[in-house]
């Protein structure tokens, strides 16, 4: 109200919003652009063929990547991480899980297999020299930090993808739903300045059963966090199979193989206005979900 009432003031703050204000003509070859490069879909692929044209991971966007509580989002996330690190470059904050649990889990990941040797171990990790990086923090850290940490991968790393694991890690009242809606703006605003693609993790609320699918109402905190982002995917690991499963005859298990273990759901794609659901298979040795329960883990990134 002080601003409309002070004209020389609004004069002001009128004459540096001018220099935001362009013509649309001046935009022509940007416009020209979005079309040979299929602005809508641009992005990295995702390790699974089925989602190929569907869905990808495109730069200056923000993905929330939300689920009940052990139901693999992180593990998605981190396979994500694995198979992709040949092409671009990934930073790991997992808030959650010790540096030791991560890496046991994302070299099994991009090995292909549950036991490498030592020998094979640190092949890998040469591999990831100047692609992987992790913050080596577990603890709430102050939203502040987090901007601060993603500033310098962003502009120092030329780090391309973060994983945030997750936002209740992030300095913020479970209650406090200002302080949410301005953190995740700020994400926001990261991704785009930078022209990165940022990771967050997030938990949904608990419902009457567990093997009920969640959706992006079900999420938890503010309702502008999925007004915000660019896109919503949900992680849903399928527990009524697993319980017909330890029960089934074992004729009834073949059919039973064909049910997916878990859904990968696209609840919110701002850009390109797709939303899908994928089925994926969880492959226990190498730790990986594939397309299909007769698929063969990915290989090995040094293959």
């Amino acid at each position: 109200m002080n601003i409309i009432q002070d004209k020389d003031f609004l004069d002001f703050m009128a004459v540096q919003e001018s220099q935001n204000i362009i013509h649309a003509v001046d935009f022509t070859e940007l416009a020209v652009q979005s079309f040979e490069d299929g602005e809508a879909m641009s992005g990295l692929q995702l390790p699974w063929p089925k989602t190929h044209g569907r869905f990808q991971l495109r730069k200056g966007e923000v993905t929330l990547w939300a689920g009940i509580n052990g139901h693999g989002k992180s593990q998605i996330l981190g396979q994500i991480c694995a198979l992709t690190l040949p092409v671009s470059k990934w930073l790991v904050a997992s808030l959650e899980m010790p540096v030791r649990a991560t890496l046991n889990r994302m070299v099994r990941q991009m090995a292909g297999f549950a036991s490498p040797s030592q020998e094979y171990i640190e092949r890998l990790m040469k591999s990831t020299d100047g692609q992987l990086w992790i913050y080596d923090q577990l603890d709430t850290i102050p939203a502040d930090r987090i901007i601060a940490m993603i500033h310098y991968a962003a502009t120092k790393l030329g780090i391309e993808h973060i994983i945030l694991d997750s936002l209740v890690k992030c300095g913020l009242g479970v209650d406090d739903y200002n302080a949410q809606k301005n953190f995740v703006d700020k994400l926001c605003w990261a991704a785009k300045t930078h022209d990165i693609h940022i990771h967050l993790v997030h938990h949904v609320r608990k419902s009457e059963r567990e093997g009920k699918v969640p959706d992006k109402f079900d999420i938890k905190g503010a309702g502008e966090i999925t007004d915000l982002v660019d896109n919503v995917c949900i992680v849903h690991r399928n527990k009524d199979k697993e319980a017909k499963v330890r029960t089934a005859e074992p004729h009834e298990l073949y059919a039973l193989k064909f049910i997916p273990d878990t859904s990968l759901i696209v609840a919110k794609q701002r850009h390109a206005g797709i939303e899908d659901m994928f089925g994926l298979y969880f492959e226990m040795e190498s730790q990986q979900f594939i397309s299909n329960p007769d698929a063969r883990p990915f290989g090995s990134m040094m293959d």
